[in-house]
């Protein structure tokens, strides 16, 4: 019991750790957004958002699943350890060749020399990266949340400062690059810090097999997933051009940005804490379903309130002549409302070691993806956005049934867990709707609509959960393990004192 209750204490604060780095990390790449976008073009981004999809590309296999397999594995040794960092090392060199081969065709292809160029200097980019991999690792297999989170605020707020440097300096597209180049520097030095073991020369491969199998099934599903999640960047630039890939890429960021930030590092506090209760299976249901309620409390609402003001948002954050991604940005908002829920299905997949199948649905659902990108480019980036969300849509229910397929989850549950969220976005909807008219007849200012649509949102949606029995117990549970954040003094005298 004293062990359980350890990793509850971990996984809280951690959780509370990891949500106050993402609640910097989101400001301040929300600020260096506005301050960019503001200062930059969309054909800038626009140059940035070509070379993307292939920095993705080579970067999925640079870590080649090894990060998620050092967390999961029972036992790993200093050899183990070593063997995979000189592995991460060797594999970034080699990407970083390719990025450099490369770069002429990415000039060709586009038509833009510029992309060359960026796609080229990325090399160096990944080449830093590959060497915090297993450091990264490392630490987020002993939970040692706070370290990580550390790392987290402090490469945010250097990357702030830097881009919107580099973007008042050299007022092109190189700022971007210099930003993401910078970023990665930052991070690898905090990594190296953070954690004391040093790699040594030379390596001992033996041992590692059952980790390279876990980790080739995974990045096989994030290979596929990686195109479903690029090729729309593509297909835009390729028949829209630069300026309208800027606009879409943008409306990607800002919305489905905050979504990826918080439930990737969810992750990092999920997978150890479920693999170490895989055992247990009321345990394992209780705790993902636990978080689940979280997620959904905390993310839906604030995405709901940002689809129904898409219209004024998108203008009031990075300037009128981004006016035209506004009905990108509201058909992007629908798809991450769609994506909240459905996003933490690799947990289950992950934590018991069926990588394999998630592969198989990762090339199912990307297959869908693609063919709804092609559908939609007929009518622009907008068509691409809308199209995105329909197929989204449409495979929720064998995403919801393929994941749970022997694990103690629910499917019912995957669904019951939304519907506070939902309704509570209705409700705010309608009020919204209400404002909105006399935000044009008084000319009340924006920032009005704007609060109001999030208050009504959150406020609708607590509501909705405190009517059902479920909802009541998860909230009074949220707040049971809140005094976990507490100082173990203080929450001993507090018991003494019950």
């Amino acid at each position: 019991m004293a062990k359980t209750d350890e990793i509850g204490r971990k996984a809280t604060r951690g959780m509370a750790a990891t949500g106050v780095a993402q609640i910097v990390k989101v400001f301040t790449t929300t600020a260096t957004t506005i301050v960019v976008a503001r200062t930059l073009s969309p054909s800038d981004y626009g140059v940035s958002a070509m070379v993307a999809p292939l920095m993705g590309l080579i970067m999925t296999f640079q870590n080649l699943g090894f990060t998620q397999a050092v967390v999961q594995a029972r036992e790993l040794d200093q050899e183990h350890s070593n063997a995979l960092f000189w592995l991460s090392v060797l594999i970034s060199i080699f990407a970083a060749l390719v990025m450099a081969a490369l770069a002429p065709l990415v000039s060709s292809f586009y038509g833009d020399v510029r992309a060359g160029y960026v796609t080229a200097a990325t090399g160096l980019t990944i080449l830093v990266t590959g060497l915090k991999l297993q450091h990264q690792a490392l630490l987020n297999r002993e939970m040692r949340f706070h370290a990580l989170s550390i790392n987290d605020i402090v490469v945010a707020v250097a990357t702030f400062v830097l881009t919107a440097l580099a973007a008042l300096i050299l007022k092109n597209y190189w700022a971007i690059w210099l930003g993401i180049f910078l970023n990665a520097v930052v991070s690898t030095v905090m990594m190296w810090r953070a954690y004391p073991w040093r790699p040594r020369l030379g390596a001992s491969f033996r041992g590692v097999r059952k980790l390279v199998v876990f980790g080739a099934n995974l990045t096989g599903f994030n290979l596929i997933n990686f195109f479903a999640r690029n090729l729309d960047n593509v297909i835009v630039a390729k028949a829209e051009g630069a300026e309208a890939v800027g606009l879409y890429d943008r409306s990607y960021k800002l919305m489905l940005f905050p979504l990826q930030n918080f439930n990737q590092p969810l992750s990092r506090v999920m997978l150890p804490v479920l693999g170490r209760v895989r055992d247990d299976p009321a345990r394992y249901r209780r705790v993902y379903e636990l978080v689940l309620r979280a997620l959904a409390l905390v993310s839906m609402p604030g995405i709901l309130a940002a689809a129904m003001c898409s219209e004024q948002l998108v203008p009031f954050l990075l300037g009128e002549r981004w006016a035209a991604a506004s009905p990108i940005f509201f058909w992007l908002s629908l798809t991450a409302i769609v994506q909240c829920v459905p996003s933490t299905t690799g947990w289950l997949y992950i934590s018991t070691g069926n990588t394999r199948n998630m592969m198989y649905w990762g090339m199912f659902s990307s297959t869908i993806s693609i063919i709804s990108f092609f559908i939609g480019v007929r009518w622009g980036a907008v068509g691409v956005a809308c199209a995105y969300f329909t197929g989204q849509l449409a495979t929720l229910p064998l995403q919801y049934h393929y994941a749970t397929r022997r694990t103690p989850v629910s499917q019912r549950f995957m669904y019951l867990v939304q519907l506070p969220s939902l309704a509570g976005g209705l409700f705010a909807w309608g009020i919204v709707a209400m404002a909105r008219e006399a935000l044009v007849a008084r000319g009340l200012p924006t920032v009005l609509l704007l609060a109001l649509a999030v208050v009504a949102s959150y406020f609708g949606a607590v509501a909705a959960q405190a009517c059902t029995p479920g909802g009541r117990q998860a909230m009074a549970e949220m707040l049971r393990l809140a005094g976990n954040l507490l100082p173990d003094r203080f929450r001993r005298s507090k018991g003494q004192l019950g």
